[in-house]
């Protein structure tokens, strides 16, 4: 079976013209001519499906299609699926599955699609959280020999907002990254659709010049390059079985390389569980001057939802531009 990830899978069935290719060359989908109804979570298909080396199988994965943005395109879903290979490389599969990538391309009409193993999730633990933590703090340890600089090898998307990656492979310290490559194009996005958030801006452009402070207890030239997976939030993980053990799953990732500190801000944002936290510092423990980054890494994703969603993030974005600049 496919499962179906799109909302809208009408427009797919229209885009493919109810063919049974979806993409020549590709993957063969067959439509169920029996389906019937609307499923929150997308339609079912049958598959017969092959990676570009291994003979056909039969395999029950899931699709994504038409995410990260009504314009995103095969290039999009490419840079996901790089960045769950470089997790993938990274996780310790007794802690963390990655789902494997089959395929990421783009239809006829050109809108992305990305193939991955079907997760079949129980319920989330103390315990998976707890394998979470350890598990992520273990990537951030122990990648930073995947890739040469900060960054990513190719520009993405954190949600529907562009995040660029430095993917022309500068050699810049983590400060002059985060300043060029973070904070200043959200603040761009905050320039052109919220002028009148003028107080931000000022703000903004305040810390740009201030960043500094923010790193003051560390020696910025030791900071390593670790695997991040740039949008970790309560939503983009799970607990699945793995040889029947428990195990946390991580996907809808954001990828690139930098400062591990940072992948944890929207998980601050919007929470994640206690064992989380206990377990990751228990594998990793604190810097001096976390606290005061830990605002900075959050202000990343205040700014990011006030570029996608509105209005109703700027409240949390100033607070914690005011924080910062205390």
């Amino acid at each position: 079976k496919i499962k179906m990830g799109a909302r809208n899978w009408e427009a797919l069935l229209s885009d493919i013209n109810e063919k049974e290719n979806l993409i020549s060359g590709c993957v063969k989908v067959k439509i169920n001519k029996n389906f019937k109804g609307h499923f929150d979570d997308g339609c079912f298909f049958n598959f017969n499906g092959s990676s570009d080396s291994d003979a056909p199988v039969e395999k029950r994965v899931f699709v994504k299609y038409g995410t990260g943005g009504e314009k995103a395109d095969g290039a999009t879903m490419d840079v996901e699926a790089k960045g769950l290979f470089h997790l993938r490389l990274a996780a310790p599969k007794n802690l963390i599955c990655i789902p494997r990538v089959w395929k990421a391309g783009q239809t006829r009409m050109g809108r992305g699609y990305i193939i991955l193993d079907h997760l079949d999730f129980t319920n989330k633990s103390s315990d998976t959280g707890a394998k979470l933590g350890k598990g992520l703090a273990k990537i951030h340890k122990n990648s930073s020999s995947n890739y040469q600089y900060f960054g990513f090898e190719a520009n993405g998307q954190c949600g529907a907002f562009p995040q660029l990656n430095n993917c022309s492979m500068r050699e810049i310290n983590w400060v002059d990254f985060w300043r060029e490559y973070r904070l200043r194009p959200q603040l761009d996005g905050v320039k052109k659709s919220h002028p009148r958030q003028y107080k931000i801006i000022e703000l903004g452009e305040q810390l740009c010049s201030r960043l500094e402070e923010l790193f003051s207890m560390l020696v910025v030239e030791d900071i390593t390059r670790s695997c991040l997976h740039g949008d970790l939030w309560n939503g983009n993980w799970g607990g699945v079985d793995s040889d029947n053990e428990p195990v946390a799953a991580l996907f809808d990732p954001a990828c690139y390389y930098g400062h591990s500190e940072a992948d944890l801000g929207i998980a601050h944002m919007f929470g994640m569980p206690n064992a989380f936290f206990s377990a990751y510092f228990a594998e990793l423990p604190k810097q001096p001057g976390f606290d005061k980054r830990k605002v900075l890494y959050e202000l990343h994703h205040h700014l990011n939802h006030l570029n996608i969603f509105g209005s109703g993030y700027a409240h949390g974005a100033l607070k914690l531009l005011q924080e910062l600049l205390k």
